[in-house]
């Protein structure tokens, strides 16, 4: 094979993968600190003007602006004295190095006019250069969830730019060829965002139930499970490194068992491609509630649990933890081999042990 071809070759991988892989994390080696913020179901341009008392637009903007100034009050803040956090000397709260928002950005419009319009507000709070916390920007890595609108619409297309500046901007590790899903990798810790969820294609037997037989064109998660399958062949392998799935459906009730947003032979697809990676959680949106909790757990997701195994699953199945967001962000922390979470309602530090979350990154 002639050089120049070679390098052709080389090349167009790299048009579908750009960022090298990183280096393994030695034991005990103490190599990262950072903090990020999650974040879900914005709906910017939502109303809801019969309900009791009625949503008004306004109402829904002041609310995230609020969100903001509220997560910018706990830059500098000492974490506080929980037994959750016993022993690990935490300090204060550090700028965050993003914010993460796992879609449901707008709330979508058959009319569209009005879709452009929420788009165009969603970039103004959350612009692709960043979000001011202080004399710091922080960058915003927002995916899209069901209320986002068409493949084709606003929101859909909007995202698709967003990513792809900021893949050239050095922000994002890899960028899936349809300029849809990402992968940030911070300090050898690999978050993956899959939109709507990682599937590659619409299940045609989905049993939808909303409004009419069937999901549309908008709930085409586009891809995503080979984004996912392929980014950790080629950026994590055998490593070991810590994965973090992202994405806007989950595995609760709502998203599996009465909607059917998403099906058990899409869910059966991504447990198996997961066996063997170490992944630490996976982080999703959509149920507007927050929570930690165990997928497959044997009571709460038996129907997946019976297809995976072909009706004889075992007594302990490989499980992942998973957080779902909810009012108001979850904030985060890595810090070496440790995963740090607290979740928040409003500006003070939460008091619930169901608040907190701590777990360590080694397999």
């Amino acid at each position: 094979m002639k050089p120049i071809t070679l390098l052709c070759l080389l090349l167009a991988r790299c048009l579908v993968f750009s960022g090298a892989a990183s280096p393994a994390i030695a034991p005990g080696e103490n190599v990262r600190d950072f903090t990020f913020i999650l974040l879900s179901d914005t709906h910017v341009g939502a109303e809801n003007l019969k309900a009791n008392p009625p949503v008004t637009r306004e109402e829904t903007l002041s609310r995230l602006r609020t969100n903001l100034d509220t997560m910018r009050g706990w830059v500098g803040r000492p974490y506080p004295d929980r037994p959750e956090f016993a022993g690990l000397n935490l300090g204060s709260v550090a700028v965050p190095r993003g914010l993460i928002i796992l879609g449901d950005l707008t709330d979508g419009h058959k009319d569209p006019a009005r879709q452009q319009d929420q788009w165009l507000t969603f970039e103004t709070l959350f612009p692709v250069r960043g979000v001011s916390f202080g004399d710091s920007v922080v960058p915003v890595f927002p995916c899209a969830g069901n209320h986002d609108g068409e493949l084709a619409g606003p929101a859909r297309q909007g995202l698709i730019g967003r990513n792809r500046a900021l893949m050239q901007g050095g922000r994002v590790a890899a960028l899936s060829t349809n300029g849809v899903h990402f992968a940030l990798n911070w300090e050898g810790v690999h978050f993956v965002s899959l939109g709507l969820c990682p599937a590659d294609t619409t299940d045609a037997e989905t049993p939808f139930k909303y409004g009419k037989p069937g999901p549309g064109g908008w709930n085409d998660p586009q891809g995503a499970l080979t984004f996912l399958k392929d980014y950790l062949a080629r950026h994590v392998g055998a490593s070991g490194q810590p994965i973090v799935l992202m994405h806007h459906y989950g595995f609760d009730g709502f998203s599996e068992n009465d909607w059917n947003w998403w099906t058990v032979k899409q869910r059966r697809a991504l447990y198996e491609l997961l066996e063997g990676y170490n992944v630490v959680a996976i982080f999703h949106g959509h149920d507007h509630h927050a929570d930690h909790y165990h997928w497959p757990d044997p009571k709460l997701h038996a129907a997946d649990l019976d297809c995976f195994f072909e009706g004889k699953p075992p007594t302990n199945p490989r499980q992942y933890d998973i957080l779902s967001c909810g009012p108001v962000a979850w904030l985060i922390r890595i810090r070496d081999h440790q995963l740090i979470a607290a979740h928040f309602k409003g500006p003070g530090w939460p008091t619930d042990p169901g608040d907190f979350f701590v777990k360590g990154l080694r397999p």
